[in-house]
């Protein structure tokens, strides 16, 4: 009987949560243009039909039942909650033939500079711009995913397969560790349906907010408070006072600029910053400094100003510390 009862105590799930501060930014922040975090897989080929995604996502959301969560705002309260159900309703995921696809990419080429840009890099800047949390009042009364799924499928015979989560059940950390898990699920091509889940437990994920895994002692002292404080206040407005603003009220728009580096470049950075005595950090944000400066146009002789946000993962000296496999958690501090 005492097996069946610990059996029962692991399975549960309270049925709603209401969110911690650090939590409650992360929502705040997604009205102001933030706080989505896309996970974009370019193939050569489809690797598996829709039946296989739709099997494989349920498979992480038993793995991860915040993945199955849905968001609840209360408009009396003002607070974000997560919802929990017993069995979590299968992802829509929405796909486009090469036709539609084609004429989507058509019309996202047609905005400002994109003539440059390949069809996976619009489709990722279309994918965080799609943003179904912006507005809370507008939540349903059961509430809404915090997981939408989309396969674009390309003429030549490529696809590209988009997971598109709130970021406060999934940050780059862990959308890392989920890339790992749906690929070995997806190896097989059933989906994963008889492999051995290698997530964390379900009773641990998702039921405490990051405030309640501040190691004791530690939660008023200055590297945790100023750390909270500033996570709380940088993800909402990123208000640095050096920067201004010429037109505030035309509609925003999420851009990526990415940079890939092979074995050989890597090893020279971290070779270089080694025998200069400069942290890899350091080096990155005088790089982002660097490409932010090179961006503007020769005939603009204005002086510009920029800056850089630093986020560091803390994960493993929370109590208990988390892994990159579990979500829900921001454990970052900003500098």
């Amino acid at each position: 009987m005492a097996g069946t009862k610990d059996q029962k105590t692991k399975l549960f799930q309270p049925k709603s949560r209401v969110m911690g501060r650090t939590e409650h930014s992360w929502c705040r922040a997604v009205t102001c243009g933030t706080g989505v975090t896309v996970l974009g897989l370019q193939m050569t080929k489809p690797p598996f039909g829709i039946s296989v995604l739709h099997n494989v996502l349920a498979k992480l959301q038993s793995s991860h039942p915040l993945l199955g969560s849905k968001l609840h705002y209360d408009t009396s309260t003002k607070q974000f909650s997560f919802l929990n159900t017993d069995v979590a309703p299968p992802v829509k995921i929405n796909s486009f033939d090469p036709s539609s696809t084609l004429e989507l990419l058509k019309k996202l080429s047609d905005k400002g500079n994109s003539n440059n840009l390949s069809p996976f890099h619009l489709l990722l800047e279309h994918e965080l711009n799609s943003n179904k949390w912006s507005d809370p009042s507008s939540f349903p009364s059961n509430g809404i995913d915090v997981m939408f799924a989309s396969v674009y499928t390309l003429p030549d015979a490529k696809c590209v397969i988009v997971l598109r989560f709130h970021t406060v059940i999934c940050d780059r950390t862990t959308a890392v560790s989920l890339l790992r898990e749906l690929m070995e699920l997806a190896k097989d091509g059933d989906g994963g349906k008889d492999e051995v889940q290698k997530g964390i437990e379900i009773d641990t994920e998702g039921n405490l907010g990051i405030e309640d895994l501040i190691p004791s002692g530690l939660a008023k002292k200055t590297f945790w408070v100023h750390g909270m404080d500033m996570l709380g206040y940088s993800v909402n407005s990123l208000r640095l006072t050096n920067l201004k603003f010429k037109n505030v009220k035309w509609p925003r728009c999420s851009e990526v600029v990415r940079l890939q580096m092979n074995t050989q470049d890597t090893d020279r950075i971290l070779v270089g910053c080694k025998s200069r005595g400069i942290k890899l950090c350091g080096a990155l944000a005088a790089a982002g400094l660097i490409a932010a400066h090179s961006s503007k146009s020769n005939s603009d002789q204005t002086k510009k100003k920029y800056g850089v946000v630093t986020l560091t993962d803390c994960r493993s000296i929370l109590e208990p510390p988390l892994s990159s496999h579990q979500f829900g958690k921001k454990p970052r501090f900003t500098a």
